[in-house]
């Protein structure tokens, strides 16, 4: 497998180099007008941590099939699911460099845009974007790009994070002294302290035989991701408690981004567009069946009592949002947080 992984990183290595050089070559192609024969083809390798079947994972499809039928072919998309090319920060740093083109992840690239994951600081993907298309959202992207090379073009949604477990969940009071997977990032850490828990930070590799052998008592991600990996074999409650919003960014190398025609650069954004509204789409029409396929499984959902969570929250959101953002800023993102977009 490490053989494997090691070939795909060097194969996206080698393609962008051989595509630098045809860049370098034969630029006048790029700006040739409408004749597809005419202009330079590009390969765009594309990874994340989604598997085949996720939504997610379904915009991506969208995306590549989109652009290459767009481009007459001139731009061909490999996906690369499952974390193939290496881990999220691996990725991240393989688009920072161009040895691969795309990634789509939780990890937006900057600590600024990361932390509108604070708890129940945004209602809804919606809410995500709203921020983004705004002035502070602009800034942060531009800084991303002088900063590190790379460019947010877009989200792939992901459903809200949920916490599973073997108990019922109502209240925090109920979570005291559980053993709870978190990812090792201070927003998930003191969220779940905040609520009387035991945050386990571990690889999301080792959350099945976690829960499993009893290491953690639970976990939290979003449903549609409890449901790929399966959780439901070894949990049996999940808590509706709707914490986070946190989609994945489409993230793209800003050096291959910028050698691209204005026309292709165009049809990259759109893409990224479509991909959102499909993977939207498929969110939706497969959380029911996931509720169903899990509650035949033998899962029981819970509702809890939302306003204490988001109480016992507070500090965390106030404090965090403050350090992260400034006193103004971070009232300002509260607003855009709970807009009535409709």
């Amino acid at each position: 497998m490490r053989k494997k992984l090691v070939s795909l990183v060097l194969g996206a290595f080698t393609t962008a180099t051989l595509l630098s050089g045809c860049s370098d070559s034969t630029s006048s192609g790029t700006n040739s007008g409408s004749d597809s024969e005419s202009k330079e083809k590009y390969s765009i390798s594309y990874s994340t941590w989604a598997n085949p079947g996720e939504p997610a994972y379904s915009g991506m499809e969208k995306f590549k099939e989109f652009v290459e039928e767009k481009t007459d072919g001139n731009i061909e998309v490999e996906l690369f699911p499952g974390n193939q090319l290496g881990s999220t920060a691996e990725q991240m740093e393989q688009v920072k460099l161009g040895t691969i083109e795309m990634m789509s992840s939780g990890d937006p690239g900057m600590l600024e845009i990361e932390y509108l994951s604070l708890p129940y600081l945004m209602k809804s993907n919606a809410h995500w974007m709203h921020v983004m298309d705004s002035e502070i959202g602009q800034e942060w992207n531009d800084k991303l790009v002088s900063d590190m090379g790379v460019r947010n073009i877009g989200i792939l949604p992901r459903g809200p994070r949920v916490i599973s477990a073997n108990k019922e969940i109502k209240t925090p009071e109920d979570m005291k002294g559980l053993k709870l997977r978190a990812p090792a990032r201070d927003y998930y850490v003191q969220t779940f302290e905040a609520l009387g828990s035991n945050p386990t930070p571990m690889d999301f590799g080792e959350v099945y035989s976690g829960l499993q052998t009893g290491i953690v008592d639970g976990q939290e991600n979003p449903l549609e991701t409890f449901y790929a990996a399966g959780f439901q074999e070894v949990q049996k409650y999940i808590i509706n408690s709707n914490h986070m919003f946190k989609p994945a960014f489409v993230t793209i190398n800003e050096q291959f981004f910028q050698g691209l025609s204005e026309e292709f650069q165009d049809i990259l954004l759109e893409a990224a567009k479509e991909s959102q509204v499909y993977a939207e789409e498929k969110l939706a029409e497969s959380e029911q069946s996931m509720v169903e396929e899990l509650e035949s499984a033998g899962v029981t959902f819970v509702d809890p009592e939302i306003d204490a969570f988001i109480e016992a929250t507070q500090p965390v959101r106030d404090s965090l949002g403050k350090e992260m953002w400034g006193e103004d800023v971070y009232q300002q993102i509260v607003e855009m947080g709970k807009a009535d977009l409709n």
